[in-house]
């Protein structure tokens, strides 16, 4: 649909903004008038090219329908059969012809301000709207980022009084957890990339020890993933990246 009662100034001379589908047009008088041309010239040089023209890329014919709904009143005459209008591409290819330096400027003056629509500011409800939105975003980003510095400080916190971070576990009780001797616990976690983490206890004297602690719920995960793959072999299994062991109590955990 066109926009009524728009109007633009080109060449010091005002002309309707027509548009048909969505894109800005014009008539064969339009450009007759924003160029200074005899009436009629827009016209004889479209007809003289008319089988360079596409039509519904560079122009269409409307009828009187299209006419009345869709395009301003008096653009065309009441008593015309149809009207043919042209879209940015049949406008340059009309007026290319047209050399001397009012055409020029002219054509640079449609293009930029005419058919090419300036872009719309967005209006102030829909500003404080996006602020507000970017600002909610920011928000639970701060707040997650104050989780894990909390998360990390109660870690610290707790190896500063010798107890282990909550999750994980030392290799002695993942053995007892798991039926594994320490050392296959270790092996475990190396072979399945378990995370691990040195850390520093206190001993009941309240001395500092080192300690290497294996996050439980990953090391269970693995500890049954190797299983489903070991061969028992008599009282023990085999597994190829675990070698030959022993697994205490697994009857008991199926």
């Amino acid at each position: 649909m066109s926009k009524k009662n728009e109007v633009i100034t080109i060449n010091q001379t005002q002309m309707p903004v027509v548009e048909y589908q969505g894109q800005r047009v014009v008539t064969f008088s339009m450009i007759d008038q924003v160029h200074a041309r005899p009436e009629g010239t827009a016209k004889a040089a479209f007809n003289r090219n008319n089988h360079r023209f596409v039509q519904g890329v560079d122009y269409q014919i409307l009828s009187q329908d299209d006419i009345r709904t869709d395009l301003p009143d008096g653009l065309f005459s009441k008593f015309a059969p149809n009207g043919i209008v042209l879209f940015e591409s049949g406008y340059l290819m009309l007026t290319k012809p047209f050399n001397d330096d009012l055409a020029w400027q002219v054509q640079r003056e449609l293009v930029s301000s005419y058919f090419r629509k300036p872009q719309t500011a967005i209006n102030e409800l829909e500003m404080i709207a996006r602020i507000a939105s970017h600002t909610a975003q920011q928000q639970r980003q701060i707040n997650h980022i104050g989780e894990k510095v909390d998360q990390v400080q109660e870690t610290v916190e707790q190896i500063k009084r010798g107890t282990i971070p909550v999750g994980w576990i030392g290799f002695s009780l993942a053995a007892t957890e798991s039926g594994l001797s320490n050392a296959k616990c270790r092996t475990l976690a190396e072979q399945y990339s378990v995370p691990t983490q040195s850390i520093t206890t206190l001993t009941p004297d309240g001395q500092p020890r080192p300690m290497k602690v294996v996050f439980k719920e990953d090391f269970m995960i693995a500890f049954h993933l190797m299983m489903s793959e070991a061969e028992k072999r008599g009282t023990r299994w085999s597994h190829p990246k675990m070698g030959s062991f022993q697994v205490i109590g697994w009857e008991d955990k199926q």
